[in-house]
């Protein structure tokens, strides 16, 4: 695994906006009964770290002054203007550290799901679900094979295949992720020719009332005379 080199801050004196300036973007590392070590690494670093698409569900090693840490990315702080990320937090972890972290789920077998190919649409609730597991047992995503899935199924937790020794962070009740919901198209069609008949109804009894109108005028006209 490729480590990362950071700036020890305890040796450092600078400020962080001095550091900031320098493209260095300072932070710090915590973890359960061990003393916090600020440190500051490479804005580019950092950038190319969170466009992994996997940056708060990885282990990373940081090198400090030769000594390599094993961390996990906690926070990320923005300037409220700018937008810039002007500090970090990492959490240190042991292999039996326990984490929690957000996880992606993936859907296989969308071309061939018999609910999708009627029509259906998936519609997910969760596009990440939180887990707890030790630091070196962090999958990388869960999966759902919707090879068998029907208009009208709900894909909940307890259908996903965790690895052992991996937990929803959720245990209270088995919540869902995705559901296969019916078309819309055909629903929403149908209320718009539904309105435009009623319109065109509207329309005719409309006219129908304008010559009834007509003709008693007519009549009474008639009348007058």
């Amino acid at each position: 695994m490729e480590s990362y080199k950071a700036l020890d801050r305890n040796k450092d004196s600078e400020s962080n906006h001095s550091l900031l300036t320098k493209g260095m973007v300072p932070g710090i590392i915590y973890g359960k009964g061990s003393v916090p070590t600020k440190i500051a690494l490479e804005d580019k670093i950092l950038k190319k770290l969170m466009n992994t698409g996997s940056f708060y569900s990885t282990i990373l090693d940081i090198d400090i002054d030769g000594k390599v840490e094993k961390i996990l990315p906690k926070q990320l702080q923005y300037h409220p203007v700018s937008d810039r990320l002007i500090h970090f937090d990492f959490l240190r972890v042991q292999e039996n550290t326990k984490v929690n972290v957000e996880i992606p789920i993936e859907f296989l077998n969308l071309e061939k799901c018999p609910g999708l190919k009627k029509g259906g649409v998936l519609n997910t609730v969760r596009r990440l679900v939180e887990l707890t597991c030790n630091a070196n047992n962090i999958p990388n995503k869960l999966e759902f094979d919707l090879i068998e899935s029907e208009i009208g199924d709900a894909v909940k937790i307890s259908n996903i295949k965790l690895p052992e020794g991996v937990v929803p962070t959720i245990v209270d009740r088995d919540f869902v992720i995705a559901t296969l919901v019916p078309p819309t198209v055909e629903i929403e069609t149908k209320t718009e020719e539904t309105t435009e008949e009623g319109a065109a109804e509207g329309a005719g009894e409309k006219s129908e009332e304008k010559k009834e109108e007509s003709s008693d005028n007519k009549e009474e006209s008639k009348e007058s005379k």
